[in-house]
């Protein structure tokens, strides 16, 4: 049989993309099959932590659009504090902008990309892999599904177990300029609305992210919750603080980074986030992987959203799906160069890495979900509860390493966190039933 590509990649997010670039510098002939015509709009609040910078292999740079020293925190709109950094926390972004970028460097690489291609459905024999698109049919020797939440590669190759749906609603939305200078360094977090639930502002150049996330069975409470995060930002008094941001080039962990900050002239009084107009309003769901679980069957992997990998605690999956993108073009190498017998590789480095991250995630969720306030006010009132969340924030630290951080009583973690779940999910079950 003749194959269209040695490997063909469904998806030009973040996951599909860097596999491609990876595969393709390797000289693996590569086919992205991508549905939307880029760039496009993604729900996304893009906030890029120094472990995505860290792993992808050149300079993103010219598609970052603010640092951010400063976050505001409230806990059901309640004990707002501002907590403040003098080294950037993280960057933020417009995915559509950030996903053509990628793709682009992968086909510069060498990959090819069709769009307007959706894949429906795949099927694989000993040697070949069919691809069924709503225009036609591609044969490869073997497939990466990075096709989204709703992926038809993992349903097709039945990889889609121990999923748990999660839900977020996000709008592009304009302030006056005043607004938007003021808080070009400040994001916005809610947490503990409900169980498993947060909101975001996140600020994009010249307008703002706002959003909402949480359990998909508590869909029924994230538009009212969306709409009480507005009327919040319109009342309250936010407050930016003094900036002391250096204007040197800043050092990004990525090659040739001359990002320079401007002399900060940010204003410092009390100012409300009013909202001059939504450009979009729009919902997405969010997949989560609640168990350790295969990630590949025969010729067939998949990652990113596809494969459920989400944060369960933050709701954010682009540091996933860059690496398990970067994991699959190195098992899809190894196995084409017959260096692996089968893609089990992959599956295992998954599991390995990136589930044991995403379940202690899950488990620190659930802590938060049963005392939200006691730990709202710990990451307030305790300087190391805050350098630990910054550097878990900036990838300085994992999630993994939080059990020891409480010293003599880390005996204890594995019970805490076993009473936490049942007290979430009764929680949960309450909330959803009122």
């Amino acid at each position: 049989m003749t194959t269209d590509a040695d490997v063909i990649i469904a998806g030009a997010g973040p996951a599909g993309s860097l596999a491609a670039y990876e595969l393709a510098l390797k000289g693996v002939s590569v086919l992205i099959l991508e549905k939307s015509v880029f760039p496009r709009y993604k729900v996304c609040g893009a906030g890029l932590t120094y472990k995505i910078l860290q792993q992808i292999p050149f300079d993103i740079s010219p598609v970052l659009e603010t640092q951010i020293h400063t976050i505001v925190f409230s806990s059901g709109f309640r004990q707002r504090f501002t907590r403040s950094s003098d080294e950037p926390m993280l960057f933020c972004t417009n995915r559509d902008k950030f996903d053509d970028f990628l793709l682009k460097k992968a086909v510069e690489a060498g990959a090819r990309v069709i769009h307007g291609e959706i894949v429906m459905q795949v099927t694989q024999d000993d040697e070949f892999v069919t691809i069924v698109t709503r225009s036609g049919t591609f044969h490869s020797k073997l497939v990466i599904g990075a096709d989204g939440a709703s992926s038809a590669v993992a349903r097709s190759a039945g990889l889609r177990e121990n999923m748990l749906p999660g839900l977020a609603w996000e709008a592009e939305v304009t302030a006056d300029p005043a607004t938007v200078k003021a808080f070009s360094q400040t994001i916005f977090l809610d947490w503990g609305f409900f169980p498993g639930g947060y909101g975001w502002v996140f600020p994009k150049g010249d307008h703002f992210s706002i959003g909402v996330g949480g359990p998909a069975s508590l869909s029924k409470s994230m538009m009212p919750y969306y709409q009480k995060l507005l009327e919040y930002l319109a009342n309250c008094q936010l407050q930016t603080a003094n900036c002391q941001l250096p204007t040197a080039d800043c050092q990004l962990p990525t090659a040739n980074c001359q990002l320079q900050t401007a002399d900060c002239q940010l204003p410092t009084a009390n100012c409300p986030l009013k909202i001059t107009s939504t450009m979009s309003l729009k919902s997405w769901p969010i997949p989560g992987r609640i168990k350790k679980s295969r990630f590949h069957n025969k010729r067939v992997l998949v990652a990113g959203d596809a494969a459920g990998l989400t944060d369960p605690l933050t709701g954010e999956g682009i540091y996933y799906a860059v690496r398990s993108g970067i994991l699959a073009a190195k098992s899809c190498h190894a196995y084409l160069q017959a260096s692996h017998p089968s893609l089990e590789s992959y599956t295992r480095s998954v599991n390995d890495e990136l589930m044991t991250e995403l379940l202690e995630a899950n488990r620190i969720k659930n802590l938060f979900n049963t005392v939200p306030l006691k730990i709202h006010r710990f990451v307030r009132d305790n300087d190391r509860a805050w350098r630990a969340f910054i550097k878990i924030l900036r990838g300085e630290r994992w999630y993994a390493d939080v059990p020891a951080g409480f010293g003599r009583w880390k005996f204890f973690w594995g019970a805490a966190c076993y009473i936490s779940k049942w007290i979430s999910e009764m929680k949960e079950k309450r909330f959803r039933n009122r």
